[in-house]
């Protein structure tokens, strides 16, 4: 069990019988009254996103995943598709477009096992992939933020900067799904 004090962002917890990850968690201590904790709570069932306070003196029960490495083979639709580093096996997990997009076709992923079944991935903070097609820039506009739009090699159309060009490869935060540096 986890005092409010110990609940951290990225903390994996049990909260109405499913796991949840603490996207962001603000302790707040109010006057004479007991502390409180006000985060955001993703289920990692669903990817729903919620706001939460918890009271002074609850406690979490931490929830026990753990991590296991696959590669990112395909997708279909909503359901993408991994192959197991340590058996080899095959594993069918429900995956938003949103990240598939950040996935390349055999790249190494993270599965996120709760109950010996994977039920999310956890996505690289970054991830760097190559610019299949956006606009020339034009010469002699150096302004720093003007953008322009570019589709990249998994299909995820971004806003870049003008220098950027076709055959680039760029760094996108996977939180935001923004343009982060030139790779």
């Amino acid at each position: 069990m986890l005092s409010l004090n110990q609940a951290k962002t990225g903390a994996k917890i049990i909260w109405r019988s499913t796991p949840h990850e603490i996207l962001e968690a603000n302790h707040l201590k109010v006057g004479r009254g007991g502390a409180k904790l006000v985060c955001k709570l993703r289920n990692l069932l669903t990817g729903a996103v919620i706001d939460y306070t918890f009271a002074g003196d609850e406690k979490l029960e931490e929830a026990e995943v753990r991590f296991r490495v696959a590669q990112y083979l395909y997708s279909e639709g909503d359901k993408a598709f991994f192959m197991t580093s340590d058996d080899y096996a095959t594993v069918e997990l429900a995956l938003p477009k949103q990240q598939q997009q950040f996935l390349l076709e055999g790249a190494d992923a993270d599965l996120i096992v709760w109950q010996d079944r994977p039920i999310a991935v956890s996505l690289p903070k970054k991830v760097s992939l190559k610019v299949t097609y956006t606009e020339p820039g034009f010469k002699g506009n150096t302004q720093s933020s003007v953008q322009k739009p570019a589709k990249l090699e998994t299909g995820l159309e971004i806003m870049v900067p003008l220098f950027v060009n076709v055959g680039d490869t760029v760094v996108v935060n996977t939180e935001t799904g923004k343009y982060d540096s030139r790779g």
